[in-house]
């Protein structure tokens, strides 16, 4: 075969999500050792500060500067960890929601798996169940009549919405004629009429001059003759109805002696689990993002307790600036403070460097966010339309873990990334589609496709509108029997909301 599964595709989708996953989870470990070494140069700072300011007591206040330093340095400290508190509870929970993620991604793989199984016991038993009804000489001959008795019925149907329609149009004119509703009312031209004499022979005159035998006729024709069919479509619409039952009751019989019903069961139930897991994933996910967010942005420069240290650090040097030591350790003859506050310099330097590496950190979570979070939509959409199923298929020159290097790489944006996926996709036909008469184009509905489809067979082409119209027609109260008696409904052609299934 020239074609690779969607299931192998989808398998590719999610090892990228999960690849991109993982660097960003390594990313996180760089930021939070950053953090720690920003935490250790600000210790040391502080101390090196204090240690200067006790050398110059005589001339900057020693009291002063070593408590208002004290306070803003633990301020800092605090707001930075209070900040690593907030990294470690968010951490804590995208670590969660990541499991949960995974849990149910396996989960509705083991879903996809199963119901796959079942998509592939249905079409083989499906099958066998058409062999078996076109085998069975009482399904047959049943299906003969009951198609033969739907086209009368569909006929007489036709013809008694032509009569209404015809009485609809011509009744108000016979009842708007003053001459014709006088001679009928009277009962002129039967026992009922009792006139004499002058009014009599008027009477004869009138009828004769508007010809009210032939009008009557036409009258009485349109009051009663739709009322007349439609006593016989409901006798036919019995028959074609009692006729069906028994031919249905042979498709469920046979569906349960070789399993499919029990197969429809099950998958329909895998299908609602798969639909509902999807919608769960997709949920999961979407926190997971969300939490993730929250964490990039705690990392960045752009967050409340950055701003609030930069306040307090601020007012802090306005009081004491670093530029006063250094000038106050050049005044003075001895080589100690000149060490001191080179020594500062250099964590400052450092602290600097520290800032500027989270800043290109935080760009680099940023870009490989808005990777994983475009990947992720390309894999929800790819699970909603039922692309990973086994029917659904893929060209072999689409080369699936090329496409996502390339937007892992940005060569293509994830818009591009589902385009190409879309428009190289296609379902595999089912059986009923390769073999055999095409079936008529009917909607889908709670409709057994397996009796359509024997059903078209045994009408031929004369009576094949017939077979859809027969199972069509008997779609609500076949769905009604069905729910009542616990059996299967037929819906949507499959057992999922989508095609791939």
């Amino acid at each position: 075969m020239n074609v690779r599964s969607g299931r192998t595709v989808g398998r590719s989708l999610e090892r990228a999500v999960e690849q991109i996953r993982q660097r960003l989870s390594t990313h996180a470990d760089g930021v939070r050792e950053l953090d720690a070494e920003m935490s250790e140069l600000l210790s040391q700072r502080s101390e090196t500060l204090l240690a200067l300011a006790r050398h110059y007591l005589p001339d900057l206040k020693l009291e002063t500067i070593q408590g208002s330093f004290v306070e803003v340095r633990d301020e800092l400290l605090g707001l930075l960890a209070e900040k690593q508190r907030r990294q470690q509870d968010l951490h804590d929970q995208a670590a969660g929601a990541q499991r949960q993620v995974e849990h149910e991604d396996a989960e509705l793989d083991r879903v996809t798996d199963e119901l796959n199984v079942k998509v592939a016991e249905r079409e083989r038993l499906e099958e066998l169940l058409a062999e078996r009804l076109r085998g069975t000489e009482e399904f047959t001959t049943l299906s003969q009549r009951a198609l033969e008795t739907e086209q009368e019925l569909n006929r007489n149907e036709r013809r008694v919405a032509d009569v209404q329609a015809e009485a609809k149009t011509k009744l108000p004119s016979y009842e708007g004629s003053r001459l014709f509703k006088y001679l009928y009312d009277a009962g002129y031209g039967t026992g009922k009429y009792q006139s004499q004499g002058l009014t009599r022979r008027v009477d004869g005159w009138i009828a004769k001059l508007i010809d009210f035998q032939s009008a009557r006729r036409g009258y009485d024709f349109l009051r009663t003759t739709p009322e007349l069919m439609k006593q016989e479509v409901t006798r036919r619409r019995d028959s074609f109805n009692e006729l069906m039952q028994q031919v249905e009751a042979i498709e469920d019989r046979v569906s349960d002696e070789i399993g499919l019903t029990e197969v429809m069961r099950n998958g329909q139930q895998l299908g609602a689990d798969r639909d509902h897991l999807v919608t769960v994933v997709a949920a999961t996910q979407n926190l997971l993002t969300e939490l993730q967010q929250q964490l990039a942005q705690l990392e960045g420069r752009q967050n409340e307790f950055y701003e609030r240290a930069i306040s307090r650090m601020k007012a802090f040097l306005e009081r004491l600036p670093e530029a006063r030591l250094e000038r106050h350790s050049q005044s003075t003859p001895e080589r100690e403070d000149d060490s001191m506050v080179a020594e500062v310099a250099q964590i400052g330097d450092r602290l600097e460097a520290a800032e500027g590496r989270g800043a290109e950190l935080g760009k680099a979570r940023a870009a490989w966010d808005q990777r994983l979070n475009g990947l992720q939509e390309v894999l929800q959409r790819f699970r909603q339309a039922e692309f990973d199923s086994q029917r659904s298929t893929f060209p072999l020159l689409l080369d699936a873990d090329d496409l996502v290097e390339q937007y892992v790489a940005g060569r293509v944006d994830a818009q591009q990334v589902w385009a190409t996926l879309q428009s190289n996709q296609r379902f595999a036909p089912t059986w009923q589609e390769q073999r055999g008469p095409q079936m008529p184009n009917f909607p889908a509905g709670d409709i057994s496709m397996v009796l359509l489809k024997v059903l078209t067979e045994v009408a031929g082409a004369a009576m094949e509108q017939s077979a859809g119209r027969g199972v069509e027609r008997r779609g609500p109260v076949r769905q009604e029997s069905r729910q009542a008696t616990g059996r299967p409904p037929f819906p949507n052609r499959g057992f999922t909301n989508g095609r791939g299934f």
